[in-house]
């Protein structure tokens, strides 16, 4: 095998940077973390993030980032303009670390080995529907779930046991009315009330989640409530893998729920304000935009004018106790990944697609 260069860039492309893996590393095994506090601080279902080979140096101060500390041990860092997180610093080791979906390209350099800190999500999160990946000789292999930490830091991780961990425990479940979600520092908080008659007034066409905009019209002539689900008691809620998500995330794999913004309010019961908290906002493209939290990075809303009244909101923001696919409040599209043919990752998401469509079947 040969070396491998890869070019990481964000969404606003002020970050840039280009690294290379000798043969001797590659294809490199990882998996995603799917710990708590990762899922509040950037709003995704699983993170990823590969250390820089020791050859190659960085000087954040070279670009237009944004640090924040989640511990002493700990330095993440995000673009100030677009709010991708890029980069983190291990200060034990002083060692950095690249996020993998500002990468363009995985294939033949990442070795997708399952899910790590599957234990915080109380059900699974997108373990679940991680099972198998295919590899570049066409067989697949299972993908393995650790309770905590995996093989490639400890040598020995404890693997969650078969059938466990995959719905939210009985006695955890509850039957709230208000459903929290904040950001890591807290600088962003909010929280969903249930649908009601003001859900449905609002007029949208359908997402490439249902309706692939490469081959079928978004259009929705009958004002279908698509968003409501489970008999206007859920919202829907779906991953994508488009290019605009993965670089302004910083993931591969970006979970959205799709909320009228007339079930959003702020923390103290105030209507919905995109001046709330530490929200700054990104101009992804012409009349789409994104929100993210200033002060950890964390993603937290996308919205057009295409879709007045409608937000996505990132799912794992979401109140952790509810389980990381707050299947209480929450129907998940399982008929398809949205823009999955723009993924780079093309063997995870694969995985993700067939095991969305399995899921539904064991449904």
């Amino acid at each position: 095998m040969t070396a491998a260069t890869i070019t990481a860039t964000c969404a606003c492309k002020a970050f840039t940077y280009d690294t290379t893996f000798p043969p001797s590393s590659l294809p490199y095994p990882h998996a995603l973390c799917l710990c708590n506090s990762c899922r509040r601080l950037t709003g995704s279902c699983g993170t990823s993030y590969i250390t820089i080979p020791a050859t190659h140096s960085i000087d954040p101060a070279n670009y237009n980032l944004t640090s924040y500390n989640t511990s002493d041990r700990l330095t993440y860092y995000f673009c100030s303009t677009c709010g991708a997180h890029v980069l983190v610093y291990r200060v034990e080791s002083k060692t950095w670390l690249l996020t993998t979906g500002t990468w363009d390209r995985t294939e033949g350099v990442v070795e997708w080995t399952g899910c790590k800190w599957v234990q915080g999500t109380l059900d699974g999160g997108v373990s679940v529907w991680l099972r198998a990946i295919g590899g570049v000789d066409g067989t697949k292999r299972a993908l393995k779930k650790w309770i905590l930490v995996d093989e490639d830091e400890s040598g020995h991780g404890e693997l969650v046991p078969d059938g466990t961990l995959e719905t939210l425990p009985p006695n955890k479940k509850r039957n709230s009315d208000k459903l929290k979600a904040q950001c890591h520092c807290g600088g962003v908080k909010f929280y969903i009330t249930r649908p009601n008659e003001g859900s449905k007034a609002v007029r949208a066409p359908f997402p490439d989640l249902m309706a692939a905009r490469h081959s079928h019209s978004p259009a929705n002539p009958e004002n279908k409530t698509w968003w409501l689900r489970s008999n206007d008691t859920k919202y829907l809620a779906g991953t994508c893998t488009c290019t605009s998500c993965r670089l302004a995330s910083g993931f591969e794999i970006q979970p959205w729920a799709f909320v009228p913004d007339c079930n959003i309010f702020q923390e103290d019961g105030k209507p919905f304000d995109f001046h709330m908290g530490t929200l700054k906002r990104y101009d992804s493209s012409k009349n789409i935009f994104r929100e993210f939290c200033a002060v950890c990075g964390a993603t937290v809303f996308w919205h057009s004018t295409e879709r007045p009244g409608l937000m996505d909101i990132s799912v794992g923001l979401l109140d952790p106790e509810e389980g990381a696919r707050v299947e209480s409040w929450l129907e998940w599209w399982t008929g398809r990944v949205s823009f999955e043919e723009l993924a780079v990752s093309r063997s995870l998401v694969a995985s993700l697609e067939d095991g969305l469509k399995n899921w539904k079947q064991k449904c």
